[in-house]
């Protein structure tokens, strides 16, 4: 009879478990197009992000998504050489007396309100036309790797939940790198 009590809470911790490796951001998909001199990135990202950190927003904490871009020319006798490394931040804030919530690109400084939290999700999952800024280092015919990744940047929190936030796997939000050929 202990064994099958044993087996119980196996499966309890590990359907546990299952739940909580859930929470996270995860890109379903991306490219990279060049048209008439301009290098544009497209993404669909899922977010399912953890009930702390979304607790904390409620209660007036901005969370700040860091998404990140590298393309590398392949060197067949040497190191990959790095030809763009771009970051956007994009600022999730939520006001209560309005019960609003804004979505800020710090990069461009374009701001949108929002009545929902998911109107925020669903938009945050289509990333649509990116224009990288040294699109004109690209030559054609060359193959270039192209990695993305996106995580919820720990660093730009208040103080006090920062030193939480570090020690919490709670709030290590990162999607896994995604990479893939470009050949413009």
């Amino acid at each position: 009879m202990r064994l099958k009590h044993g087996w119980i809470v196996l499966l309890l911790f590990l359907a546990t478990g299952i739940q909580a490796g859930e929470h996270g951001i995860f890109i379903k998909e991306a490219n990279l197009t060049t048209r008439d001199g301009e290098a544009l990135v497209s993404a669909d990202v899922e977010y399912n992000f953890d009930p702390a950190a979304l607790e904390a927003l409620e209660n007036g904490v901005p969370l700040t998504l860091l998404i990140e871009l590298t393309l590398q020319r392949e060197r067949p006798y040497w190191f990959d050489e790095t030809i763009i490394e771009e970051q956007r931040r994009i600022q999730i804030r939520y006001h209560p007396l309005a019960k609003s919530y804004l979505l800020a690109d710090q990069s461009s400084g374009a701001v949108q309100s929002f009545t929902s939290l998911s109107a925020v999700k669903d938009t945050l999952s289509r990333i649509r036309g990116w224009r990288l800024q040294d699109a004109g280092r690209l030559e054609k015919g060359q193959d270039y790797e192209a990695r993305l990744s996106l995580r919820l940047d720990i660093e730009s929190l208040p103080l006090p939940l920062r030193a939480v936030a570090y020690l919490s796997p709670e709030w290590h939000h990162a999607s896994p790198v995604l990479s893939w050929r470009v050949k413009p």
